[in-house]
Protein backbone atom coordinates (compact mmCIF):
# COMPACT_ATOMS: atom_id res chain seq x y z
CA UNK A 1 0.00 0.00 0.00
CA UNK A 2 1.08 3.65 0.22
CA UNK A 3 1.12 6.92 2.11
CA UNK A 4 -1.01 9.77 0.76
CA UNK A 5 0.14 13.30 1.53
CA UNK A 6 -1.88 16.44 0.76
CA UNK A 7 0.21 19.61 0.99
CA UNK A 8 -1.71 22.91 0.99
CA UNK A 9 -4.13 21.55 -1.61
CA UNK A 10 -6.30 24.20 -3.33
CA UNK A 11 -9.18 24.08 -5.79
CA UNK A 12 -10.57 27.16 -7.53
CA UNK A 13 -13.05 27.18 -10.39
CA UNK A 14 -13.31 29.66 -13.26
CA UNK A 15 -16.13 31.52 -11.51
CA UNK A 16 -13.65 32.09 -8.65
CA UNK A 17 -15.49 29.66 -6.37
CA UNK A 18 -12.95 28.50 -3.78
CA UNK A 19 -13.92 24.89 -3.13
CA UNK A 20 -10.84 23.68 -1.24
CA UNK A 21 -8.59 26.02 0.75
CA UNK A 22 -5.10 24.87 1.68
CA UNK A 23 -5.87 21.37 2.95
CA UNK A 24 -2.86 19.60 4.46
CA UNK A 25 -3.08 16.07 5.89
CA UNK A 26 -1.40 12.68 5.70
CA UNK A 27 -2.91 9.20 5.39
CA UNK A 28 -0.15 6.88 6.56
CA UNK A 29 0.43 3.49 4.99
CA UNK A 30 -2.50 1.25 5.96
CA UNK A 31 -4.57 3.99 7.63
CA UNK A 32 -8.32 4.49 7.21
CA UNK A 33 -8.82 8.28 6.95
CA UNK A 34 -12.34 9.72 6.85
CA UNK A 35 -13.14 13.15 5.37
CA UNK A 36 -16.33 14.39 7.02
CA UNK A 37 -18.36 17.58 6.90
CA UNK A 38 -21.65 19.09 5.70
CA UNK A 39 -22.67 19.28 2.05
CA UNK A 40 -20.51 21.71 0.10
CA UNK A 41 -17.57 21.61 2.52
CA UNK A 42 -15.10 20.41 -0.14
CA UNK A 43 -14.61 16.80 0.99
CA UNK A 44 -15.68 15.15 -2.29
CA UNK A 45 -13.73 17.70 -4.33
CA UNK A 46 -10.64 16.84 -2.28
CA UNK A 47 -11.18 13.12 -2.94
CA UNK A 48 -11.66 13.75 -6.66
CA UNK A 49 -8.38 15.69 -6.78
CA UNK A 50 -6.64 12.67 -5.27
CA UNK A 51 -8.28 10.45 -7.90
CA UNK A 52 -7.32 12.79 -10.74
CA UNK A 53 -10.94 13.58 -11.63
CA UNK A 54 -10.47 17.25 -10.63
CA UNK A 55 -7.48 19.36 -11.57
CA UNK A 56 -5.42 20.65 -8.64
CA UNK A 57 -5.19 24.46 -8.65
CA UNK A 58 -2.17 24.59 -6.35
CA UNK A 59 -0.40 22.59 -3.68
CA UNK A 60 0.96 19.04 -3.92
CA UNK A 61 -0.51 15.56 -3.94
CA UNK A 62 2.06 12.92 -3.02
CA UNK A 63 1.45 9.16 -3.17
CA UNK A 64 4.27 7.01 -1.89
CA UNK A 65 6.59 10.00 -2.09
CA UNK A 66 5.84 10.71 -5.77
CA UNK A 67 4.14 13.97 -6.86
CA UNK A 68 0.90 13.08 -8.67
CA UNK A 69 -0.52 16.50 -9.63
CA UNK A 70 0.04 16.02 -13.37
CA UNK A 71 -0.41 12.24 -13.58
CA UNK A 72 -3.44 10.84 -15.40
CA UNK A 73 -5.98 9.02 -13.19
CA UNK A 74 -4.97 5.63 -14.65
CA UNK A 75 -1.35 6.31 -13.68
CA UNK A 76 -2.01 7.10 -9.99
CA UNK A 77 -2.71 3.50 -8.95
CA UNK A 78 -5.86 4.40 -7.01
CA UNK A 79 -9.31 2.80 -7.10
CA UNK A 80 -12.50 4.75 -6.41
CA UNK A 81 -15.86 3.42 -5.22
CA UNK A 82 -18.72 5.81 -5.96
CA UNK A 83 -21.99 6.47 -4.18
CA UNK A 84 -24.04 4.85 -6.97
CA UNK A 85 -21.67 1.84 -7.33
CA UNK A 86 -21.45 2.38 -11.15
CA UNK A 87 -21.92 -1.31 -12.01
CA UNK A 88 -22.56 -2.40 -15.58
CA UNK A 89 -26.15 -3.77 -15.59
CA UNK A 90 -25.62 -6.05 -18.62
CA UNK A 91 -22.60 -7.77 -17.03
CA UNK A 92 -22.56 -10.51 -14.40
CA UNK A 93 -20.94 -9.97 -11.02
CA UNK A 94 -17.88 -11.84 -12.27
CA UNK A 95 -17.67 -9.69 -15.40
CA UNK A 96 -18.07 -6.48 -13.41
CA UNK A 97 -15.28 -7.43 -11.03
CA UNK A 98 -13.06 -8.70 -13.84
CA UNK A 99 -13.49 -5.62 -16.04
CA UNK A 100 -10.51 -3.54 -14.75
CA UNK A 101 -8.23 -6.57 -15.06
CA UNK A 102 -9.48 -7.28 -18.56
CA UNK A 103 -8.71 -3.67 -19.56
CA UNK A 104 -5.16 -4.22 -18.34
CA UNK A 105 -4.92 -7.38 -20.45
CA UNK A 106 -4.34 -9.64 -17.45
CA UNK A 107 -4.35 -13.35 -18.51
CA UNK A 108 -7.77 -15.03 -18.21
CA UNK A 109 -6.59 -17.67 -15.74
CA UNK A 110 -5.17 -14.99 -13.44
CA UNK A 111 -8.38 -12.93 -13.72
CA UNK A 112 -10.45 -15.96 -12.69
CA UNK A 113 -8.23 -16.65 -9.68
CA UNK A 114 -8.16 -13.02 -8.47
CA UNK A 115 -11.90 -12.45 -8.87
CA UNK A 116 -12.83 -15.69 -7.12
CA UNK A 117 -10.42 -14.98 -4.24
CA UNK A 118 -11.84 -11.48 -3.70
CA UNK A 119 -15.42 -12.71 -4.03
CA UNK A 120 -14.78 -15.23 -1.24
CA UNK A 121 -13.26 -12.48 0.91
CA UNK A 122 -16.43 -10.42 0.46
CA UNK A 123 -18.87 -13.33 0.80
CA UNK A 124 -20.31 -12.93 -2.69
CA UNK A 125 -18.68 -15.92 -4.41
CA UNK A 126 -22.12 -17.57 -4.82
CA UNK A 127 -23.37 -14.50 -6.75
CA UNK A 128 -20.73 -14.43 -9.50
CA UNK A 129 -23.13 -15.52 -12.27
CA UNK A 130 -25.88 -13.04 -11.31
CA UNK A 131 -26.60 -9.60 -12.78
CA UNK A 132 -26.61 -6.51 -10.50
CA UNK A 133 -30.42 -6.25 -10.64
CA UNK A 134 -30.65 -9.64 -8.89
CA UNK A 135 -28.66 -8.39 -5.87
CA UNK A 136 -29.57 -6.42 -2.77
CA UNK A 137 -28.12 -2.97 -2.13
CA UNK A 138 -25.51 -4.38 0.25
CA UNK A 139 -24.48 -7.06 -2.25
CA UNK A 140 -24.12 -4.52 -5.05
CA UNK A 141 -21.98 -2.41 -2.74
CA UNK A 142 -19.71 -5.41 -2.13
CA UNK A 143 -19.37 -5.97 -5.87
CA UNK A 144 -18.25 -2.35 -6.31
CA UNK A 145 -15.71 -2.79 -3.50
CA UNK A 146 -14.58 -6.09 -5.00
CA UNK A 147 -14.01 -4.51 -8.40
CA UNK A 148 -11.68 -2.03 -6.69
CA UNK A 149 -9.87 -4.70 -4.64
CA UNK A 150 -9.01 -6.98 -7.58
CA UNK A 151 -6.88 -4.20 -9.06
CA UNK A 152 -4.67 -4.24 -5.95
CA UNK A 153 -4.23 -0.44 -6.02
CA UNK A 154 -2.01 1.53 -3.70
CA UNK A 155 -4.93 3.62 -2.40
CA UNK A 156 -8.70 3.06 -2.12
CA UNK A 157 -11.04 6.06 -2.40
CA UNK A 158 -14.67 5.87 -1.22
CA UNK A 159 -17.24 8.58 -1.96
CA UNK A 160 -20.21 8.08 0.42
CA UNK A 161 -20.61 4.41 -0.57
CA UNK A 162 -23.18 3.60 2.14
CA UNK A 163 -25.56 6.54 1.74
CA UNK A 164 -28.07 4.60 -0.39
CA UNK A 165 -28.44 1.77 2.14
CA UNK A 166 -30.98 1.50 4.95
CA UNK A 167 -29.88 2.10 8.53
CA UNK A 168 -29.44 -1.56 9.52
CA UNK A 169 -27.45 -2.38 6.40
CA UNK A 170 -25.27 0.72 6.83
CA UNK A 171 -24.31 -0.51 10.30
CA UNK A 172 -23.47 -3.95 8.94
CA UNK A 173 -21.45 -2.58 6.02
CA UNK A 174 -19.49 -0.17 8.24
CA UNK A 175 -18.14 -3.16 10.15
CA UNK A 176 -17.60 -5.10 6.92
CA UNK A 177 -15.59 -2.35 5.24
CA UNK A 178 -13.43 -1.89 8.32
CA UNK A 179 -12.79 -5.64 8.46
CA UNK A 180 -11.80 -5.70 4.78
CA UNK A 181 -9.49 -2.72 5.27
CA UNK A 182 -7.71 -4.41 8.16
CA UNK A 183 -7.40 -7.72 6.30
CA UNK A 184 -5.88 -5.98 3.28
CA UNK A 185 -3.73 -3.56 5.28
CA UNK A 186 -5.07 -0.99 2.81
CA UNK A 187 -4.72 2.78 2.76
CA UNK A 188 -8.21 4.22 2.41
CA UNK A 189 -9.66 7.72 2.05
CA UNK A 190 -13.39 7.73 2.78
CA UNK A 191 -15.82 10.62 2.31
CA UNK A 192 -19.04 10.90 4.30
CA UNK A 193 -21.35 13.49 5.85
CA UNK A 194 -22.36 10.97 8.54
CA UNK A 195 -20.54 11.62 11.81
CA UNK A 196 -21.32 8.11 13.09
CA UNK A 197 -19.53 6.59 10.09
CA UNK A 198 -16.61 8.91 10.69
CA UNK A 199 -16.31 8.12 14.41
CA UNK A 200 -16.72 4.36 14.08
CA UNK A 201 -14.64 3.70 10.95
CA UNK A 202 -11.79 6.18 10.86
CA UNK A 203 -8.29 5.71 12.28
CA UNK A 204 -8.08 9.46 11.63
CA UNK A 205 -10.80 12.01 10.85
CA UNK A 206 -10.48 15.16 8.77
CA UNK A 207 -13.32 17.56 9.65
CA UNK A 208 -13.95 20.02 6.81
CA UNK A 209 -16.00 23.22 6.73
CA UNK A 210 -16.37 25.71 3.86
CA UNK A 211 -13.39 24.26 2.02
CA UNK A 212 -11.06 24.37 5.03
CA UNK A 213 -9.70 21.63 7.26
CA UNK A 214 -11.01 22.44 10.74
CA UNK A 215 -9.30 19.55 12.55
CA UNK A 216 -7.40 16.35 11.81
CA UNK A 217 -6.85 13.64 14.39
CA UNK A 218 -8.13 10.41 15.93
CA UNK A 219 -11.86 10.11 16.73
CA UNK A 220 -11.18 10.36 20.47
CA UNK A 221 -8.90 13.40 20.07
CA UNK A 222 -11.52 15.25 18.05
CA UNK A 223 -14.42 14.33 20.32
CA UNK A 224 -12.61 15.09 23.57
CA UNK A 225 -10.68 18.15 22.36
CA UNK A 226 -12.58 19.81 19.48
CA UNK A 227 -10.54 22.56 17.83
CA UNK A 228 -13.49 24.88 17.19
CA UNK A 229 -17.16 25.47 17.93
CA UNK A 230 -17.97 24.02 14.50
CA UNK A 231 -16.19 20.73 15.25
CA UNK A 232 -17.68 20.58 18.75
CA UNK A 233 -21.21 20.85 17.41
CA UNK A 234 -20.72 18.75 14.27
CA UNK A 235 -19.30 15.65 15.96
CA UNK A 236 -21.53 14.30 18.70
CA UNK A 237 -25.22 13.43 18.86
CA UNK A 238 -26.86 15.27 20.47
CA UNK A 239 -24.50 18.14 19.69
CA UNK A 240 -22.39 19.89 22.29
CA UNK A 241 -24.25 22.60 24.21
CA UNK A 242 -22.83 26.09 23.61
CA UNK A 243 -23.39 29.11 25.87
CA UNK A 244 -21.97 32.65 25.45
CA UNK A 245 -20.37 34.34 28.42
CA UNK A 246 -17.18 35.80 29.84
CA UNK A 247 -14.26 35.05 32.15
CA UNK A 248 -13.72 36.77 35.50
CA UNK A 249 -10.98 36.29 38.09
CA UNK A 250 -11.54 36.13 41.86
CA UNK A 251 -9.08 35.04 44.57
CA UNK A 252 -6.64 33.55 42.07
CA UNK A 253 -9.43 31.50 40.45
CA UNK A 254 -11.02 31.87 37.01
CA UNK A 255 -14.78 31.63 36.53
CA UNK A 256 -17.07 31.43 33.53
CA UNK A 257 -20.05 33.74 34.03
CA UNK A 258 -23.23 34.07 32.03
CA UNK A 259 -26.16 35.90 33.57
CA UNK A 260 -26.72 34.13 36.94
CA UNK A 261 -24.46 31.19 36.07
CA UNK A 262 -20.97 31.12 37.58
CA UNK A 263 -18.75 28.07 37.06
CA UNK A 264 -15.26 27.67 38.49
CA UNK A 265 -12.77 26.62 35.81
CA UNK A 266 -10.14 23.96 36.40
CA UNK A 267 -7.53 26.09 34.61
CA UNK A 268 -6.92 29.85 34.32
CA UNK A 269 -7.95 31.74 31.20
CA UNK A 270 -7.12 35.29 30.13
CA UNK A 271 -9.62 35.49 27.26
CA UNK A 272 -12.57 37.79 27.94
CA UNK A 273 -15.55 36.92 25.73
CA UNK A 274 -15.91 33.18 25.25
CA UNK A 275 -18.27 30.35 24.46
CA UNK A 276 -18.67 27.59 27.01
CA UNK A 277 -19.14 24.11 25.56
CA UNK A 278 -20.45 21.13 27.50
CA UNK A 279 -21.28 17.65 26.18
CA UNK A 280 -24.84 16.48 27.02
CA UNK A 281 -23.51 13.43 28.89
CA UNK A 282 -21.41 15.65 31.19
CA UNK A 283 -24.38 17.67 32.48
CA UNK A 284 -25.69 16.82 35.95
CA UNK A 285 -29.48 16.98 35.96
CA UNK A 286 -31.20 17.75 39.28
CA UNK A 287 -34.23 19.24 40.98
CA UNK A 288 -34.25 22.19 43.35
CA UNK A 289 -30.57 23.11 43.04
CA UNK A 290 -29.81 26.79 43.72
CA UNK A 291 -26.03 26.70 43.42
CA UNK A 292 -24.27 29.26 41.23
CA UNK A 293 -23.07 26.60 38.80
CA UNK A 294 -26.62 25.52 38.00
CA UNK A 295 -29.19 26.81 35.48
CA UNK A 296 -32.92 26.30 35.73
CA UNK A 297 -35.13 25.55 32.78
CA UNK A 298 -38.36 24.02 31.58
CA UNK A 299 -38.41 20.39 30.45
CA UNK A 300 -39.77 20.51 26.88
CA UNK A 301 -38.89 17.08 25.46
CA UNK A 302 -37.88 13.65 26.77
CA UNK A 303 -36.26 11.36 24.22
CA UNK A 304 -35.54 7.77 25.37
CA UNK A 305 -32.89 6.19 23.12
CA UNK A 306 -32.16 2.69 24.39
CA UNK A 307 -29.71 2.88 27.29
CA UNK A 308 -29.75 6.71 27.36
CA UNK A 309 -32.47 9.33 27.76
CA UNK A 310 -32.03 12.82 26.30
CA UNK A 311 -33.68 15.67 28.24
CA UNK A 312 -34.28 18.89 26.30
CA UNK A 313 -34.43 21.91 28.61
CA UNK A 314 -35.52 25.40 27.62
CA UNK A 315 -33.28 27.73 29.61
CA UNK A 316 -34.79 30.50 31.71
CA UNK A 317 -31.73 32.76 31.73
CA UNK A 318 -31.30 35.97 29.75
CA UNK A 319 -29.93 34.18 26.68
CA UNK A 320 -32.64 31.55 26.45
CA UNK A 321 -32.17 28.62 24.09
CA UNK A 322 -32.20 24.89 24.62
CA UNK A 323 -29.74 22.67 26.47
CA UNK A 324 -29.64 18.89 26.16
CA UNK A 325 -28.69 16.53 28.99
CA UNK A 326 -28.05 12.83 28.27
CA UNK A 327 -28.68 10.57 31.24
CA UNK A 328 -27.98 6.81 31.37
CA UNK A 329 -31.06 4.62 31.78
CA UNK A 330 -31.66 4.00 35.48
CA UNK A 331 -30.36 7.41 36.55
CA UNK A 332 -33.35 9.41 35.38
CA UNK A 333 -34.91 12.13 37.49
CA UNK A 334 -36.71 10.89 40.61
CA UNK A 335 -40.42 11.38 40.95
CA UNK A 336 -41.39 11.15 37.30
CA UNK A 337 -40.66 13.36 34.35
CA UNK A 338 -43.45 15.83 33.70
CA UNK A 339 -43.09 17.95 30.58
CA UNK A 340 -43.26 21.61 31.46
CA UNK A 341 -41.81 21.18 34.96
CA UNK A 342 -38.78 23.21 36.03
CA UNK A 343 -35.51 21.33 36.46
CA UNK A 344 -31.96 22.47 37.09
CA UNK A 345 -28.74 21.31 35.50
CA UNK A 346 -25.25 21.73 36.84
CA UNK A 347 -22.15 22.22 34.71
CA UNK A 348 -19.04 20.62 36.23
CA UNK A 349 -15.98 22.81 35.69
CA UNK A 350 -13.71 19.91 34.75
CA UNK A 351 -15.94 19.01 31.76
CA UNK A 352 -16.02 22.50 30.23
CA UNK A 353 -14.65 23.37 26.78
CA UNK A 354 -13.86 27.04 26.11
CA UNK A 355 -13.78 28.74 22.70
CA UNK A 356 -12.91 32.28 21.67
CA UNK A 357 -16.08 34.19 20.83
CA UNK A 358 -14.58 36.03 17.83
CA UNK A 359 -12.78 33.16 16.07
CA UNK A 360 -14.67 30.17 17.42
CA UNK A 361 -11.31 28.48 18.07
CA UNK A 362 -10.59 26.37 21.12
CA UNK A 363 -8.83 27.96 24.11
CA UNK A 364 -6.17 25.55 25.33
Amino acid sequence: MAEVLLQNLEKRYENDAHAVKGVTLAARDGEFVVLVGPSGCGKTTTLRMVAGLEEITSGNLMIDGVRMNDREPKDRDVAMVFQNYALYPHMTVFENMAFPLKMRKVPKAQIKTQVEDVARLLGIDHHLKKKPKELSGGERQRVAVGRAIVRKPKVFLFDEPLSNLDAALRTQMRAELKRIQRNLGATMLYVTHDQVEAMTMGDKIAVMNKGELEQFGTPSEIYEHPASVFVARFLGSPAMNILPGGIIHESQNSYFVSNRLKVKLDRPSEVGNVYLGIRPEAIILERGCNESDAISGKLILIEPVGSVTHYYIEREDAFGGTFVASVPHGRMLDGGNALGETVTFRIPGEAIHLFERDSGKRIT
